[in-house]
């Protein structure tokens, strides 16, 4: 005897998902797209007026890592989602790659979804992080399973993977990119010590009223970088921003991620993820 559930989400907006008797679960699949203001993202194309001082960047990588995927329901509790394992993502965390090998270290396979499963249940909202979780940030990238064995994602046995990786240009000391990941970090995870990382930077994402029936999570590169001065550097420091606590280029893209900085805490919550009609979408 099969059943018909009705997992209810955003002000009476309905999933509707048969299983047969005895299951209480549904597949769901979360579908993410990147733009740049307006216009959708494209690996090679160039985008002007960016940041604090209109900015024209040619965007050659976009990727980052999400983990820690819960479903809100309208009581608050936090219903995490499994994730299938995949190439492209593992049980808790997962690769959203929007290059295709445009740049010098990408390739052309892209990634725009997490799938998996969720109770059955009335939710109203979606939590996420951008990042990767503590116990699989700090491993031995040549040997961990996909998506974590990619060399271009990783900084070292320290500092762990890189959560965020945006490239403009060829890949170059002069060329601007931001990369995002945890700083701060001692201890030595490859002889066996405790890694800690006093900056984690990992990204906090809530978004209400989100339907993945009906709707898209969209990455916005233009608010991520708003109020940066891109074409400005400071002294002593890599082009554009490698997440580092004493360059004050980070500092408005931290802020704009809902991130800490140089003793700052941010002035709100994330603005650079926010939920979209997939109808609505920049295509």
């Amino acid at each position: 005897m099969s059943k018909f559930v009705v997992v209810s989400l955003v002000l009476g907006s309905l999933i509707a998902s048969c299983g047969e008797s005895g299951e209480d679960s549904s597949a769901v699949s979360i579908e993410f797209a990147a733009v740049v203001g307006d216009e959708p993202f494209a690996c090679g194309e160039s985008y002007d007026g960016l940041g604090a001082n209109s900015t024209s960047l040619t965007l050659s990588d976009l990727r980052f890592y999400v983990q820690d995927v819960a479903f809100i329901t309208a009581s608050g509790q936090e219903v995490p989602m499994e994730n299938v394992d995949s190439i492209w993502q593992l049980p808790n965390v997962a690769l959203l790659d929007f290059e295709d090998g445009c740049g010098e270290l990408g390739d052309e396979a892209t990634n725009r979804t997490i799938s998996g499963t969720l109770p059955f249940g009335d939710y109203v909202g979606i939590k996420f992080q951008m990042g990767v979780p503590f116990e699989d940030n700090h491993q031995n990238q040549p040997t961990a399973p996909a998506p974590l064995n990619l060399s271009s994602m990783w900084w070292n046995w320290q500092g762990g993977y890189k959560f965020l990786r945006i490239d403009s240009g060829n890949f170059s000391p002069d060329a601007w990119r931001m990369h995002l990941g945890s700083t701060g970090c001692d201890g030595d995870p490859q002889s066996g010590g405790t890694t800690q990382c006093g900056t984690p930077n990992r990204v906090e994402v809530e978004l209400d009223d989100f339907n993945p029936a009906t709707d898209v999570i969209v990455f916005d590169v233009a608010a991520l970088v708003d109020g940066a001065a891109l074409d400005e550097n400071q002294d002593g420091t890599p082009v554009g921003c490698m997440a580092g606590p004493m360059d004050s280029d980070c500092a408005p893209m931290f802020d704009n991620l809902g991130l800490p900085f140089g003793g700052a805490e941010p002035a709100g919550p994330q603005m650079v993820f926010s939920a979209v009609e997939r109808a609505a979408a920049p295509h």
